[in-house]
């Protein structure tokens, strides 16, 4: 099983090899590439879903705006599958059945490069990683929600497993959306991370309500609802 995993992250982390980090590597080949809401194909979606989940909270009730649809390769495609697969392997090598995840849980998953964790002021933006000489460090804003640090620590930390294992990781087209398709996968890594399906499960039939668990598990309601939507919960 172990050389399992460590033959789909390599895959992984070959695929973001050969990425201009704005489109699918996979586009090419994709039987989805024809449908609405690909992510490469849909100029505007990519942007309009990272900026759903760059947001805390959702309005009461969410039918009161149109909600970005969930794009079928985040759930079918083989890419966004290795993704969740390496935080599948990572939640179990944690193995923690504490709510919410704790944010030193890092320390596991990034055992072999020391990572800081800072909180700082920050203008426009909800983190930042830095590449150290012996380590690195990621900056959370101070100012942001402990949901929203959460989200923000693990999405920081995918970026640092990407550039530990694949070079050039962060190769951008010139254009408006540089390096937007990156972005979606580390979000979709962290909000398996944050919200592990097994935990999504069990608390779901206690609670059936996604404002609840969002408390539950510390997350920002959009994250809460993109994954209830993702198991088909809601």
């Amino acid at each position: 099983m172990k050389e399992r995993n460590g033959e789909r992250a390599n895959e992984l982390w070959s695929l973001l090899n050969i990425s201009d980090g704005t489109n699918c590597p996979l586009y090419e080949s994709c039987h989805y590439n024809n449908i609405d809401n690909c992510l490469s194909r849909d100029i505007e979606y990519g942007d309009k879903m990272h900026e759903f989940l760059d947001n805390d909270f959702l309005p009461l009730p969410p039918s009161d705006i149109e909600l970005p649809k969930l794009p079928t390769c985040m759930v079918s495609s083989r890419i966004f599958g290795l993704v969740r697969k390496l935080a599948w392997s990572y939640t179990k090598k944690i193995g923690n059945h504490e709510l919410p995840v704790p944010i030193d849980a890092i320390s596991i998953v990034a055992s072999s490069q020391p990572v800081e964790v800072r909180l700082v002021p920050l203008k426009s933006a909800h983190g930042a990683v830095w590449r150290l000489k012996d380590g690195w460090v990621i900056h959370l804003n101070i100012k942001d929600s402990s949901a929203r640090r959460r989200f923000t620590l693990y999405h920081e930390l995918f970026h640092i497993l990407a550039h530990c294992n694949a070079s050039p990781v962060f190769k951008k087209s010139p254009s408006r959306r540089e390096g937007i398709f990156n972005e979606l996968l580390a979000d979709h890594f962290s909000a398996i991370m944050v919200m592990p399906e097994e935990m999504i499960l069990q608390k779901w039939t206690e609670v059936k309500d996604f404002r609840k668990m969002a408390a539950i598990f510390d997350v920002p309601e959009t994250v809460a609802y993109c994954g209830l939507k993702y198991l088909r919960l809601i």
